[in-house]
């Protein structure tokens, strides 16, 4: 027992470099983009501005009393009500049916889910327009069934949590089935096998047997997604600008936040603002580590040399 030990200690000595040093673009990274750009926030939240001329904190409370807060809030939120649940129920789904049965095909069936998730938010927005105009459209014949004969119809300020949450499906939903798809190839074949000898069907099995054994990684999914959801910007924003002038403006608290710093030249309230839209993040990231059991292997390892 005590020579292993010395072997293990000697073994962790010569890794370690080498793990320090895997580590270190991370950690630069993260400082450069993470830590730095908070800090900053931090400091320009009390600074002077034309909306908040005495400086100091007030800022929270000046930029949640503006009349496009809740507004705003309110569209986002409306967004993730159609986006989140859609997404999950797919997405789980999707790699469920993949998982049934090992086929040739399922490598083409990866690339295709993929292949829509290579269309950036900007591009997405051109994609969907082109859609929905019924002059343009490859759907033009189901449009006309549903009487939609002009793209006014359907680009609306009312209609664009529903059009905003189908493109952010779209782009995302590709890559979270081959994902989720992964963490099915997870489970245990033996687990899998005996689940079958005890009768499960594919339903069973796949709600009683494989949804829990990767329900860490679905909350996961669910937490980055939600995050993700209230950064929503580039498509509203280009919606805005470059397709219908005024159809989304201040429409989400990204969106506010960019008015309030490069209009109203309040650097402190979008500073504010920022560090609001933080809180949900990482509140999500504190979900993930301490109730989704996600570094369980981690802690298993710990406890393994702490026994030895």
């Amino acid at each position: 027992m005590e020579i292993m030990g010395k072997v293990k200690k000697n073994s962790r000595q010569k890794t370690s470099p080498a793990m320090y040093l895997m580590l270190l673009p991370y950690l630069i990274l993260l400082i450069m983009f993470g830590v730095v750009p908070v800090i900053m926030a931090i400091r320009e939240v009390p600074a002077i501005s034309r909306v908040n001329p005495d400086g100091g904190w007030d800022a929270f409370k000046i930029v949640s009393q503006d009349f496009r807060f809740v507004p705003a809030l309110e569209h986002v939120f409306q967004f993730m009500a159609v986006f989140v649940p859609l997404t999950l129920v797919f997405v789980i789904g999707m790699a469920l049916m993949l998982d049934i049965k090992h086929s040739k095909w399922k490598k083409y069936l990866r690339m295709a889910y993929i292949v829509p998730a290579s269309i950036s938010g900007g591009v997405s927005v051109l994609v969907w327009y082109v859609i929905f105009q019924p002059t343009l459209s490859p759907i033009k014949t189901p449009l006309k069934w549903l009487g939609i004969i002009q793209s006014d119809q359907v680009w609306q300020t009312k209609n664009l949590f529903f059009l905003l949450a189908i493109m952010a499906f779209f782009a995302v939903a590709g890559n979270w089935i081959l994902i989720q798809y992964g963490s099915l190839q997870s489970i245990s074949y033996e687990i899998l096998e005996a689940a079958r000898m005890d009768g499960c069907s594919a339903l069973q099995l796949a709600l009683r047997i494989k949804l829990p054994l990767i329900k860490k990684y679905i909350i996961y999914m669910a937490v980055l997604i939600f995050a993700g959801g209230l950064q929503l910007f580039v498509e509203p924003q280009l919606l805005n600008t470059g397709v219908y002038t005024g159809i989304a403006e201040s429409w989400s608290p990204d969106q506010l936040a960019f008015e309030l710093a490069f209009t109203n030249g309040d650097f402190g309230g979008a500073a504010a603002l920022s560090l609001l839209l933080l809180i949900p993040a990482l509140i999500g990231a504190l979900i993930v580590i301490f109730k989704t059991d996600m570094f369980e292997e981690a802690e298993v390892e710990g406890k393994k040399k702490a026994q030895v």
